[in-house]
């Protein structure tokens, strides 16, 4: 069995090797030098400590200020005001207040219920078979910033149909009626409604205008 061994190639003589020409050795020396930042001193790092101390302090100020210009803009609306108790009960038909609860309306006057009287009876209004009166006292407080008007045709009541009844003016002593509430004052009025006798569910709306949204509460 024999093997095959190759021959020579005859472009190049036996005892020299090509590849060696592609190469040249050559020494490369690294040289050792110092890297580190000549800047990168103990002074440098700390004026840019203090150089971001006070680059956060300005903008911490900036912020407060600009808080404290919105407040003064603006103070009902700044994020430390609280709303007014009641203001945030009463919104709809299907969630009112309870009888014993004060509402604020959206110019800031509240109302509560102080007494209501059923089956009552006026001399000034007839009796009618299968309808009755009831008497309604309610006060007003004017919590707001300026002098608001009222007016005994801004409630009307609603049964579970949210049919209204409409209060009759001028029917009794100490009627509500209408006028001016200034600043920090309160005062107490009736409001009389003939409903159908014996009706039940009886919630009082109070729409005092554009203005301001209804506020809803339960009669008794």
């Amino acid at each position: 069995m024999s093997q095959y061994y190759p021959q020579p190639s005859p472009f190049y003589p036996p005892e020299q090797n090509p590849e060696e020409d592609y190469y040249d050795e050559v020494e490369y020396e690294i040289e050792e030098g110092d890297y580190t930042r000549s800047g990168d001193t103990l002074v440098q790092r700390i004026l840019i400590f203090f150089a971001g101390g006070c680059l956060v302090f300005l903008c911490m100020s900036c912020c407060g200020l600009l808080g404290i210009g919105l407040w003064w803009l603006d103070p009902g609306n700044s994020l430390s005001s609280t709303p007014i108790p009641g203001s945030d009960i009463g919104l709809s038909f299907d969630d009112p207040a309870f009888p014993d609860e004060s509402v604020v309306n959206d110019q800031k006057i509240k109302l509560t219920i102080l007494e209501v009287n059923r089956n009552a009876a006026l001399p000034t209004v007839p009796t009618v078979e299968g309808r009755e009166l009831i008497v309604t006292t309610i006060e007003l407080v004017n919590l707001g910033e300026e002098d608001l008007s009222f007016n005994e045709r801004d409630f009307v009541l609603l049964n579970r149909f949210e049919e209204a009844y409409a209060p009759t003016p001028g029917v009794i002593d100490g009627a509500l009626g209408r006028g001016s509430l200034p600043v920090g004052t309160g005062l107490e009025g009736r409001l009389v409604f003939e409903v159908i006798a014996g009706e039940l569910d009886l919630i009082l709306v109070w729409d005092s205008g554009p203005d301001s949204e209804p506020r809803y509460i339960w009669l008794e």
